[in-house]
């Protein structure tokens, strides 16, 4: 049992030594969620211009992520309840809304998300 000061990590960082697996995610995350997640976020919801209808097209984009897990969708993870990993997730969406709205297209941000998620898999491991 873990005494109240002690936290157990959710993840540990080390470098993936499956690089077809990482090769795997790599070629379907540009799809799945990369382009389609910033196809719904971004582009529908968050749209051009609007301080209010950015905010919330990046808290539904948090929002997805646990219900991705209470789910029980594939691609789900138990980080995804974390409230380190929401952060994380709510600073993602805040760079891509910018990327999207400073360049009007919807490549640079599927590519910074999509960076982000092959990092994420590749230089982490699950505890």
């Amino acid at each position: 049992m873990l005494a109240i000061n002690e936290v157990e990590p959710t993840v540990n960082f080390a470098v993936t030594g499956d690089l077809p697996g990482l090769l795997a995610v790599a070629a379907v995350a540009i799809l799945i969620p990369a382009f389609a997640e910033e196809l719904v976020f971004r582009v529908s919801l968050a749209g051009r211009r609007g301080r209010v209808r950015a905010a919330l097209a990046i808290a539904a984009f948090v929002l997805w992520h646990p219900v991705q897990a209470w789910l029980g969708l594939p691609m789900a993870q138990a980080v995804f309840l974390e409230p380190g990993f929401l952060a994380i997730t709510a600073a993602l969406g805040l760079a891509c809304t910018l990327a999207w709205r400073i360049s009007g297209s919807i490549w640079p941000p599927v590519l910074l998300h999509w960076l982000v998620v092959v990092g994420w898999k590749g230089l982490t491991a699950p505890v």
